[in-house]
């Protein structure tokens, strides 16, 4: 007779299990994994593409690093409206920020099209690596880097603008700039996510920072690089068009 239940039961279970949608169990183990990072217990495995579509892998991982994204994506306009009204009150160090955005990136005008492609390919992926990697460093580095970069951004913005107008800057930086941010503040959310990684392993709580480190490197190099390049593309080819007609 307990047999038979216990049979019954497990037939049960079965079912149930069947007729669980499979995104639904997926989420909830990506909702679980999270509220084990934040409470400090035990990291389970965060992401992988083994066995799922490269869709469930790219929005899956998206769901994790979400709060990460939101924050640094906040920490860049910040920046880059402070950037933007400090050219007045400090006009000075505008200038020279100026002069060395422009002499380093002036001597590209001169190049044909498809070094330009791979120098601005290359300078990005850089950037955005970098930023993934300093996140090492408790995430404050690349809380930093993102700054930074968004206040430099601000600065040009504004001297550009009154030289060539906001619409200039609107043209010149949206067709490219829509891909290409979210991939260097994607890179950055990866970044935090690992340091804050590092932060819960200093004070003792146990983590998989080796295992995070080798996901998010997943993440950028079957992701955030190819997206990268269709952004330089963009930049190279179709921005000189679009600015060409005003």
């Amino acid at each position: 007779m307990e047999r038979e239940e216990d049979s019954d039961l497990g037939g049960k279970q079965a079912r149930v299990q069947t007729e669980t949608p499979e995104g639904e169990i997926e989420n909830r183990g990506y909702a679980r994994e999270e509220k084990d990072f934040l409470t400090g217990n035990r990291v389970v495995e965060v992401w992988s593409e083994g066995g799922k579509s490269s869709k469930k892998g790219f929005t899956g991982y998206l769901h994790l690093i979400w709060p990460y994204f939101l924050f640094i994506t906040f920490v860049f306009f910040a920046s880059l409206i402070a950037g933007y009204v400090s050219v007045a009150s400090f006009p000075d160090m505008a200038d020279n920020l100026i002069k060395s955005f422009s002499s380093r990136f002036g001597p590209l005008q001169e190049m044909k099209p498809l070094y330009i492609l791979f120098v601005i390919f290359l300078n990005n992926a850089f950037v955005s690596l970098l930023s993934l990697v300093l996140g090492l460093a408790l995430g404050v580095l690349s809380i930093l880097f993102i700054a930074f970069n968004g206040y430099i951004v601000g600065v040009i913005s504004n001297i550009v603008a009154q030289q060539k107008g906001l619409l200039f800057i609107v043209l010149a930086l949206l067709p490219h700039g829509i891909i290409e941010l979210p991939m260097v503040f994607l890179s950055a959310s990866i970044g935090l996510r690992l340091g804050l990684q590092v932060f819960s392993a200093l004070i003792g709580r146990q983590t998989q920072i080796k295992k995070e480190f080798k996901e998010g490197l997943r993440f950028y190099f079957h992701w955030i690089l190819p997206l990268l390049f269709v952004a330089a593309v963009i930049e190279t080819f179709i921005t000189p068009l679009i600015l060409g007609l005003i």
